[in-house]
């Protein structure tokens, strides 16, 4: 069997790049896989994907009008016997070419190549998007026929958790059978290094993500310069950069919030490798995800990468957290900008230890069985069962 996955990749800095990375190269390990992906902005930035860039086809620009066309001649080159495709919304450019891909898709079919999406983000029929009204109308209408148009040339539409589904079946009466199936967002495995042991007095607060204007980072960098009050030697990590879909980088908007004396007590921290990644979530301990956006039903890249650590979470209380946890069971929820809210969380798990492990463990718990290989796996028996029929 061979799969030919269209997706954009790393060095490309956006989450389903990332996704996909993971994803393409465990399935690679059980069939052939061939990935048709977007020509990336800084060539430099190969040497670190050295090793997965095996399997991959730079053949497309994002944002470009003729990448429908490209799109779809080396997939028909690659002769696949399934074709994967990826969409995020302004995945493949900005509002006026991400709708594009649907060429590309149409294209498949009338091919008579059996076609899988994947839809990384459904957003809720009545989402307040713009705040001119007409802007906001013509939006919903385009999300509208652009969830229904997948659905309905597809043979399967893969989501990430059940309240996806959920929403495509009732927002936009999308009654398609068995077409649209849940598989999980994969979670790496927990590095094998022991854990930091506890340190007395100093709290460590990790804060991971792209970061982006609807991050609530304002919020977060309140909420600790109230908790240094009580607890002088806590270090607050912020990790991460701009989303490769951004204009504006937002990170130094965001140092500028940090006062002199905060400054000996906040780090920002650009994008940095795996291991190095790991070693600060072992010596956090509090791991902080934020985030304002209520409108989107997705799945966290950034608490899929935590989970299997063990660490308490203090997570906003919006749809991409509540599809995957509950509050005051496997992690503590806060109002989505409430600084208020976070300081408490912080204080409560700072004051009580053994509360911050049980979360942690009830966590791991939780996602133990959506390692990569799992996921992996999942998908090729969705790959089997089209074939089949």
């Amino acid at each position: 069997m061979k799969v030919c996955a269209i997706t954009t990749w790393p060095p490309h800095r956006d989450g389903v790049a990332l996704y996909s990375a993971e994803l393409y190269t465990k399935i690679a390990e059980l069939i052939d896989v061939k990935v048709i992906a977007n020509v990336p902005e800084k060539l430099y930035a190969y040497r670190n994907h050295c090793e997965k860039e095996k399997i991959v086809a730079r053949c497309w620009k994002r944002g470009s009008v003729t990448y429908p066309l490209r799109i779809f001649y080396w997939a028909s080159k690659e002769t696949p016997d399934i074709i994967h495709l990826q969409h995020g919304w302004l995945l493949y450019g900005n509002f006026i070419f991400s709708p594009l891909i649907l060429i590309s898709l149409f294209l498949l079919r009338l091919s008579r190549k059996p076609c899988v999406v994947t839809m990384h983000t459904v957003i809720r029929s009545g989402a307040h998007l713009y705040e001119n009204p007409l802007s906001n109308l013509l939006a919903r209408m385009i999300i509208l026929f652009t969830s229904r148009f997948i659905v309905r040339f597809s043979n399967r539409v893969i989501v990430l958790n059940h309240s996806m589904k959920k929403v495509l079946q009732a927002d936009y009466a999308l009654q398609e059978g068995g077409k649209i199936i849940v598989i999980p967002h994969g979670v790496k495995n927990a590095s094998k290094k022991s854990r930091m042991p506890d340190k007395c007095g100093k709290a460590h607060i990790l804060s991971l993500g792209f970061i982006r204007e609807n991050k609530g980072i304002e919020s977060l960098i309140k909420a600790f310069e109230k908790f240094i009050e009580h607890y002088p030697n806590a270090e607050l990590v912020i990790v991460g950069g701009r989303h490769a879909h951004d204009k504006k980088d937002h990170m130094e908007n965001f140092k500028h919030l940090i006062t002199p004396n905060l400054s000996k007590h906040v780090l920002f921290i650009d994008f940095i490798d795996e291991k190095s990644l790991d070693r600060l979530i072992l010596t956090s301990d509090i791991i902080v995800l934020s985030s304002l956006e209520r409108y989107y039903i997705e799945t966290s890249g950034a608490l899929a990468r935590v989970a299997a650590y063990g660490k308490p979470v203090v997570c906003s209380q919006v749809p991409k957290f509540e599809t995957e946890l509950q509050n005051g069971k496997d992690c503590i929820m806060t109002t989505p900008g409430d600084s208020e809210e976070l300081t408490q969380a912080f204080m409560l798990l700072a004051q009580n230890v053994q509360l911050g492990k049980d979360l942690g463990e009830k966590l791991e718990k939780k996602f133990k069985n959506r390692c990569w290989s799992a996921v992996a796996k999942q998908h090729l028996n969705v790959y089997r069962s089209i074939l089949k029929t």
